[in-house]
């Protein structure tokens, strides 16, 4: 097994999630700014109580991975959201993080989870993914809530913004370089080849991601996948 590989991208996974946090915080807060159904406010909240164990539980298997002294990167100077207002603050949480992320998110983790046989590793890939698949609902139902409030301004702003978005994301998750070797011990414990990251990314984008958007009147523009030809491991994102 590579230690090095998986001790980075279990450290990575604890980032992520601790990052996912943070950023559902600052929805909940904005949220409550903005003096809309305090119901959102309230799921959000627990959403972030989700994401810290998911950073605890990803932190436990790094640790039984032998990675216990790993660096966490996580970059707190990226949290900062500085947005003109709160609406724009709240479409960007909503549709970057949680339409684009955590619907993202479910597939990969299934991926993940399928080839996952480490007693650590595989619970805490089962806990992680049924909670993702309640965080991705959640992201549509704040969108729909935010386009019964200003539907032309959230539309507008998304069909935008969505192109850079799924950009930085396939940087992360789907680049066109060939990646890193990954085998049956590193599957074992929750790596994925960058190949089949790609293709669980393109997937979901093209099936689930692009319908979702066209289905209230926001079609998201072509990516030029030229532009995302990065190497090495995805950098995970919850």
């Amino acid at each position: 097994m590579n230690a090095a590989l998986v001790h980075a991208e279990w450290a990575n996974r604890v980032a992520a999630e601790y990052r996912s946090a943070a950023l559902t915080a600052q929805l909940a807060h904005a949220w409550l700014r903005a003096g809309l159904d305090d119901a959102i406010a309230r799921t959000a909240l627990r959403i972030v109580s989700d994401e810290l164990d998911h950073a605890a539980l990803a932190h436990r298997c790094l640790v039984d991975l032998g990675g216990g002294d790993a660096p966490i990167p996580v970059a707190t100077a990226g949290l900062a959201h500085a947005a003109p207002d709160v609406l724009t603050e709240l479409i960007d949480l909503v549709g970057r993080n949680f339409c684009l992320g955590e619907t993202f998110a479910v597939p990969l983790f299934a991926a993940m989870r399928s080839g996952a046989a480490h007693p650590a590793v595989r619970p805490t890939l089962d806990r992680i993914l049924r909670d993702e698949a309640i965080h991705r609902q959640f992201g549509w139902d704040a969108l729909d809530a935010l386009l019964a409030v200003e539907p032309d301004r959230v539309r507008a702003h998304l069909t935008a913004a969505l192109p850079s978005w799924i950009a930085a994301f396939r940087d992360a998750y789907a680049p066109m370089a060939a990646g890193l070797p990954v085998g049956d011990a590193e599957r074992a414990v929750g790596l994925l080849p960058l190949a089949a990251y790609r293709d669980a990314f393109e997937a979901c984008l093209r099936e689930d991601v692009t319908p979702r958007f066209l289905r209230r009147g926001i079609a998201i523009a072509a990516v030029d996948q030229s532009e995302t030809a990065t190497s090495g491991m995805p950098c995970s994102s919850a």
